[in-house]
């Protein structure tokens, strides 16, 4: 059974296959070669302008100084159905290579036939989700977006990361975390009883900033940048409280309610442009007050030590 939430231009969704739960998404670029305009189409997708942008600036400097026979290695950790491993291989091109790895077979299967339809080289590859199939210092930068939270021992995982990459190679992670002490709404909701995330019963490894960032340093890794993800969801994605709100009885949590209606109302009324704006919005949001607050998840930009 397909699911799509909200924002249907971004094949958004999951698939529930036996328990797992399946996230289908389309790559950002669509065509041949990627164009200056569809660089710009990550500024409306906050966490992937900076996980691509932060491997594209270490791609370019380490390739300047190789061979071209030697190509720069990127692994997508948890690849999915594909989508960004086409998007690091039409982005980064000829001289790199670009390998997934996926705990769930069915989303190899479908990653094998986008990757063909999008007309790229790239390998994916299933795995048992504790040992990677590599040998040590085999990539230059690893991927993984949207994974770390459904891992069950995360310090073997990420020492598992550190193994398979180079000495100075570069981490490009977002992971989903537990509610930050400014997660006001999120918080005044679940200690009353509502936990709005619509994917509780997968986040199985929900940790804190402190935690988190005490896990990749006792897994020799060191974090340049760490970013919070959409402070104000609240405002800008009221799709993400809708459903749960609705499920309450009519006279709890009424003010939270009645907004989150008229937001959402007025969300879907004026989409594509209000999930292009609010989108918009949580790039700047990140760029301003990213570093300071604490919400809910974090984009992670490191390197494992030298």
């Amino acid at each position: 059974m397909v699911q799509y939430n909200g924002m249907d231009n971004k094949l958004w969704g999951k698939i529930n296959n036996h328990g797992a739960e399946i996230w289908d998404t389309d790559p950002v670029f669509r065509g041949d070669q990627v164009t200056w305009q569809d660089k710009l189409k990550l500024l409306f997708y906050p966490k992937k302008f900076f996980l691509y942008r932060y491997i594209y600036k270490d791609a370019k400097k380490k390739l300047r100084k190789r061979d071209l026979n030697e190509p720069y290695r990127i692994l997508d950790v948890g690849c999915g159905t594909g989508a960004s491993v086409i998007d690091l291989k039409k982005l980064l091109g000829k001289r790199v290579d670009v390998v997934g790895v996926d705990v769930v077979g069915l989303q190899i299967d479908l990653a094998k036939t986008k990757i063909k339809k999008n007309a790229v080289y790239a390998e994916v590859e299933l795995y048992d989700g504790e040992k990677l199939p590599f040998s040590n210092s085999s990539f230059d930068a690893i991927y993984s977006s949207d994974v770390l939270g459904h891992v069950k021992n995360v310090r073997n995982w990420l020492d598992e990361l550190n193994r398979v990459l180079k000495p100075g190679g570069a981490l490009a992670m977002f992971s989903e975390s537990k509610l930050g002490k400014h997660a006001y709404i999120r918080n005044y909701l679940l200690r009353r009883g509502l936990n709005i995330d619509p994917h509780a019963e997968y986040h199985i490894s929900l940790y804190s900033k402190y935690t988190l960032k005490e896990f990749l340093e006792s897994s020799d890794f060191e974090i340049n940048k760490m970013y919070t993800a959409f402070w104000a969801s609240f405002w800008v994605h009221p799709d993400e409280f809708y459903e749960s709100l609705k499920k309450t009885n009519w006279h709890k949590f009424f003010i939270l309610k009645t907004l989150n209606k008229v937001l959402y109302w007025m969300k879907k009324k004026t989409h594509p442009y209000s999930t292009a704006l609010c989108e918009l919005y949580g790039l700047v949001e990140m760029l301003i007050v990213g570093k300071w607050v604490e919400a809910q998840g974090y984009i992670v930009l490191g390197r494992k030590k030298k």
